[in-house]
Parts: structure tokens; C-alpha cells; sequence
């Protein structure tokens, strides 16, 4: 045995209760039993030792136990995991792992051991089955797409009965959003087109690009628009400039270079004077005057556009009306000098003939130069969007200016003298070099090294060569459970058709005789949906055993009898295959059988557990692979009615 199979499941109670089912490695071992017997909690325990968040698992079964644990073997290693129930359904964060040879399970719950908290057993089994063997400093994270645990091997473990006969679908868990994404991602993984250390390239791959997207963004930004920074610089190298501490600033110059002036400026040496220098408003109010004045004349020349654009389009639609109803005079023949109501020779008709042509003439020419004119004033109208909102811009930062220097005029007024003045323009700069700058600077991102690593992951990853390897695994599994399709019972258009599979989660069935593509949804009957779950739950197997995939060599269904038997009977107890309404029902269920019996002998390693309501007694087969049977009759059950409830 190569790949991990399940010997044997464990539910414990108080008292030392345990209740072991045991399975065959290698083979098919069935569970058959009457409805509320508790044989889908089966599922749920052998999920909830994968190390689930939530504990699925019945209330009945929850109040009376205390724990559940589960024997896994591969070649000659042992592999216990166990867990404690809870008495609702959220999971516990105690587990208990432990590999080994020649491993038991338990006789009491109490002596199970390897205890760990829920993520450390997750990593010691993912360990064991071979997942993830890489170390990954993202592995603590919430959530890491791209990251493959031993919770993304679910969905090829697990054929349930919200998946059997879907028509949505194809694999178990795909249904649940916050699931899917990760399953799609880890699946490529999984079918082994790529190897663990390559998925985290791709995952470091689109966080670098993300992340240069990103800065670019912010880069871009940052030079449109003038930051905080620049405006304060400026700002108190006007007031400087007022003081006659410096020059007037160049609003142009970069922040660098603004900066190293106000640096200029904490040299300067203060002494006391009663000459006033500068003034910086009356500059800028002039600016402002000036800047509005030309605002002003970019609206009135944007304006007078607007109305011309209008007036042409409805020119335009004028002359072209004009131009079309004058048209349909052509068939007049207005220029064989006759006239064109009469149709006889006249030189009042051919004057009218004449003059109609003319008209056509000049109002084609018309509409021609109108339709010519028209871009270009739409291109002038553009710009003189463009200059308006420019002059509006600078007039809002010349007003800024102009605030800046009030409130700093104010304070200064208020000072004894000059001096005094530039006492406080000096300890404002100062100030603000040792603090504000350090704020508002940004270190310079290296993006050369950014793109470098960039290009490096890109060419480790190879794109083309990943979606040949994605599309060649893509092929096989779609190969496998095309050709076990027809050993499968089904109806049109499903007969005879191929099986496409993708590694997004996706299928597509291949009609034979016309070859159209249909979704799953288009398949139309239980049966055929019983059949396509089937086969591609096979097909992966197969596939993962061909490529060695970490993923078990278990495949628990439940209950493939769900499209022959009435519908409309509520049985509670185990079903016999004569039951069934039709024969075409009962040969179909034995054709099913035959396959899951054929194909697992078949494979090497692969491990069926069948649950089941029918109960084959005429198939030797399945009489010899069923492990319990839970009647009616035998009163028997996942757990014990007599087993002790434990205290709420």
C-alpha cells in the first residue's frame, strides 16, 4: 500500500465507551443501515480529524461522546489523529497526533496521545501525507491562497450527498464561496502540474506585482499633486523672503531643493533693524489678480465654443435633413432640361430643374464643411477645459499662499520688532526641519530592484510551461473518466460522451454525435449526474496515483442508490435491491457496483468506503465488503443508545 488508507474509525465515550469501525485498506468496505442510524456522521469525523474549524457531527453523537479519532496507514507507518467533541458545533483546538510503527488505537479516550493545538496537528499531518513540505514564513497566516493543507484534500475524499446528484457541483465544498477559492488554487497543486515551491512563487509573483502597481500609483500621485510638504516649505519661505531672510521662493523648484533653502535660512543671523522688507501679499495678490483675470477670459473662450459646437451639430442636423428631403428629387432627372412634373420639354422646367440642383449643391457643400469643422472645434473645446481648470488650480494655491502669509503677517505684527519677528520665522523653520520633515519625507522606493526580482520570479515561474503542465494534467484526468464513463448506467446526452475536466474546478461534457460542449446543469437526469461524479472522482484517483499527489487513497460515498429508489417513500429502514420500481433501476445499481468494485481492484492504494441505504443481498461482493449493517432488526447504531450523556 503507497498511498495513506483508514483501518479503522473511533468514537469514544464516558466510561471508557468506544465504538471502532474497521475498514479495508486497498479495498471497498460498505456501511449499509435504516435512516438515523448516524451513518453520514461517519463523514463528519473522519473531516472533523482533518482538522476542520466546525464539528459536523449530529447532536445525538456530540452528547454522548467525548472524543473521535482515526487510524490512518501507509506501508508500514501508523498515523493516529484524535480530537475531543465538543458539546456544540464549534470544533475544540485540542488534537492529538502520532506517527509511528505498529500503532493501536486507544482502549479509552483518556489515553490517546501526541496532544497539539488545531494548527500544529494540521502541519504534523500535512507532514505525514507529504503536503506543503516546504517552509513557507506565510504559513501562520489567515488565509494564503496558493498555500495547500490537508483541508484542500477534502473535496477529493468526500463524494456526499449535497454532491452525488448535483447539477451545480462537481466537487465537494466547490458550493461553499469562502472554500472554493482556495481549492481552486491548491488544485493544480494537487494534481502535481506543479510543485509546492513553484505555487509560492506564483503567490510571491503576484504580490510583488500588486505591490509595484501599487507604488507606481502612489509615485504618479505624488508628482501631480503638490504635497503637504512643498506647501509648508513654501509658506515659510515666503514669510522668510518678507523678513528679508531669503529670497522669494520659486513655487516650481522641487521639495528637495525648497528644503535645502529653508536649511539656508537657520543660518541666518538675526539683528535688530527697523526696516521692514518685503512684502510678499501685495506679489501675490497681483498673481491672484492676474490669474483671475485670465480665468475669466478662458470661461468666456470656453463658453463661446460650447455655443458653437451646439449651434454646428444643430446646423448640421438642419442642412442634412434639408439635404435628404431635397434628395429625393433625383429620380426627377433634373438635368435633361425637361420639367420635373411634367416631364415635358419647357425652359421654365428646366430653369426649376436648374435652381433644384443648385440648391442640393450648396447645401451638400454645407453639411461637408460643418461635419469638417466639427472636430476641430470639439479638439479646441478640449483645451479650453484643460487651460480653465489649470488657471483655477493656481488661482486655489495662490489663495493658499495668500491665507499662509495673513496669518503669518498677524503673528508678526504682533512681535516687538523685526527681530523679534525673525526670532520666530527662524524657530518655526527649525522646527519644522526637525519634525515635519521627517514625517511627510518618503523613503525612495527602489523600484529597479522591485522590477528585478519582478523578472526573476517570472522566469522561474515560466507561464507557458506551467499552463502545458496544468493543460497535460487537465488531458489525463479528462482521459480516466472518459473511459470509465460507459461502464457507468446513463442516458442522452451523456451516453457515449467525453468528460473534459479543468483545474479551476470546471467540466465540460462533450456530446458524441454533435460534438457540443454542455455544462453539467445540461445533462438533465440523477443518473447521468451519479455517473459524471463517479468517473471523475476515479479519474482523479487514478491520476493522483499515476503522479504520486499527497492527496489519500480514500474516496467515501454516500449512497449512490439515491436515483433509483421512490422518491416519495420514507424508509427507515435498509432498502433491498428488489425494492427497487423498476429492473432497468435494479441492473443499473448492480452495473455501479460492478464498477466501484473493478475500478478500485484496479488502483493501487485507493481505499472505497461505501454508505449506503441498499443492502445487495445476491451480490456476494458486496455481502463480503459490507463491515456493518445497521438494521431495523439488529437494532444497531454509530452509538449505542445505552452509551451515558454527559453533563451540559
Amino acid at each position: 500500500m503507497t498511498r495513506w488508507n483508514i483501518s479503522e474509525i473511533a468514537f469514544f465515550g464516558l466510561e471508557g465507551r468506544r465504538r471502532t469501525i474497521q475498514l479495508r485498506p486497498n479495498e471497498v468496505a460498505i456501511l449499509t443501515g435504516r435512516s438515523g442510524t448516524g451513518k453520514s456522521a461517519i463523514i463528519s469525523g473522519i473531516d472533523y480529524c482533518l482538522g476542520s474549524r466546525s464539528c459536523e457531527l449530529p447532536d445525538y453523537v456530540r452528547r454522548r461522546t467525548i472524543g473521535v479519532a482515526v487510524h490512518w496507514k501507509n506501508d508500514q507507518t501508523d498515523l493516529i489523529v484524535g480530537r475531543v467533541v465538543p458539546d456544540s458545533g464549534v470544533g475544540t483546538e485540542k488534537m492529538f497526533v502520532k506517527t509511528g510503527r505498529n500503532l493501536r488505537l486507544p482502549t479509552s479516550f483518556e489515553q490517546i496521545e501526541g496532544p497539539a493545538p488545531r494548527a500544529t496537528a494540521r502541519k504534523l499531518i500535512e507532514r505525514a501525507f507529504r503536503i506543503s513540505d516546504i517552509d513557507d514564513a506565510d504559513a501562520d497566516e489567515k488565509s494564503t491562497v496558493g498555500k495547500a493543507t490537508i483541508r484542500h484534500t477534502t473535496p477529493y475524499l468526500f463524494l456526499t450527498a449535497d454532491v452525488i446528484i448535483s447539477n451545480k457541483t462537481v466537487l465537494h465544498d466547490l458550493n461553499d464561496p469562502d472554500k472554493a477559492k482556495d481549492i481552486r488554487a491548491t488544485l493544480p497543486y494537487f494534481l502535481q502540474a506543479v510543485d509546492q515551491e513553484t505555487v509560492l512563487a506564483q503567490r510571491r509573483l503576484r504580490q510583488l506585482e500588486a505591490a509595484l502597481a501599487r507604488l507606481e500609483r502612489q509615485d504618479k500621485a505624488r508628482k501631480k499633486s503638490r504635497s503637504l510638504l512643498t506647501e509648508r516649505a513654501i509658506a515659510l519661505l515666503t514669510q522668510s523672503a518678507g523678513l528679508g531672510m531669503s529670497d522669494a521662493p520659486d513655487p516650481t523648484l522641487p521639495e528637495h531643493e525648497l528644503l535645502d533653502l529653508l536649511r539656508e535660512v537657520t543660518s541666518f543671523e538675526i539683528t535688530r533693524t527697523d526696516t521692514e522688507t518685503g512684502d510678499q501679499l501685495g506679489a501675490l495678490e497681483q498673481d491672484r489678480r492676474e490669474t483671475v483675470r485670465l480665468a475669466s477670459e478662458n470661461r468666456q473662450k470656453r463658453d463661446a465654443l460650447k455655443a458653437l459646437v451646439k449651434d454646428a451639430s444643430g446646423f448640421e442636423t438642419t442642412t442634412s435633413g434639408q439635404f435628404q428631403k431635397l434628395n429625393l428629387v433625383n429620380h426627377l432627372h433634373l438635368d435633361n432640361e425637361t420639367c420635373p412634373v411634367c416631364q415635358e420639354k419647357s425652359q421654365i422646367g428646366a430653369k426649376i430643374a436648374k435652381d433644384i440642383a443648385a440648391s442640393l449643391s450648396l447645401i451638400e457643400k454645407e453639411v461637408a464643411s460643418v461635419q469638417q469643422v466639427t472636430p476641430e472645434l470639439l479638439d479646441q473645446l478640449e483645451q479650453a477645459e484643460e487651460n480653465l481648470q489649470s488657471t483655477n488650480n493656481r488661482i486655489r494655491e495662490i489663495e493658499r499662499q495668500i491665507r499662509s502669509a495673513i496669518q503669518q503677517s498677524d503673528a508678526l505684527r504682533r512681535a516687538d520688532d523685526l527681530a523679534q519677528a525673525r526670532a520666530i520665522t527662524l524657530g518655526r523653520v527649525e522646527q519644522f526641519l526637525e519634525t515635519t520633515v521627517e514625517d511627510f519625507e518618503q523613503a525612495p522606493v527602489d523600484f529597479g530592484s522591485l522590477r528585478s526580482e519582478i523578472e526573476g520570479l517570472r522566469e522561474f515561474v515560466d507561464p507557458q510551461a506551467l499552463r502545458d503542465k496544468i493543460a497535460h494534467a487537465e488531458n489525463m484526468v479528462s482521459n480516466y473518466a472518459s473511459e470509465m464513463l460507459p461502464s457507468l448506467p446513463s442516458t442522452a446526452p451523456l451516453t457515449d460522451a467525453r468528460l473534459q475536466f479543468f483545474a479551476d474546478g470546471r467540466i465540460r461534457i462533450i456530446e458524441a454525435e454533435r460534438q457540443r460542449q454542455l455544462n453539467l446543469v445540461d445533462v438533465g437526469s440523477d443518473q447521468n449526474y451519479l455517473a459524471i461524479h463517479l468517473a471523475l472522482l476515479f479519474g482523479l484517483h487514478k491520476h493522483f496515483e499515476q503522479v504520486a499527489s499527497p492527496v489519500p487513497g480514500l474516496l467515501v460515498i454516500d449512497q449512490i442508490s439515491r436515483p433509483y429508489y421512490p422518491k416519495d417513500e420514507k424508509a427507515r429502514d435498509e432498502r433491498s435491491l428488489e425494492e427497487m420500481a423498476q429492473d432497468d433501476d435494479r441492473r443499473s445499481m448492480a452495473r455501479i457496483m460492478d464498477f466501484i468494485f473493478k475500478e478500485t481492484a484496479k488502483a493501487n492504494g485507493l481505499q472505497v468506503l461505501l454508505i449506503e441505504h441498499a443492502y445487495m443481498e445476491n451480490d456476494d461482493r458486496y455481502v463480503d465488503a459490507t463491515v456493518e449493517r445497521w438494521t431495523k432488526a439488529n437494532g444497531i447504531k454509530l452509538i449505542p443508545d445505552d452509551w451515558p450523556v454527559r453533563e451540559a
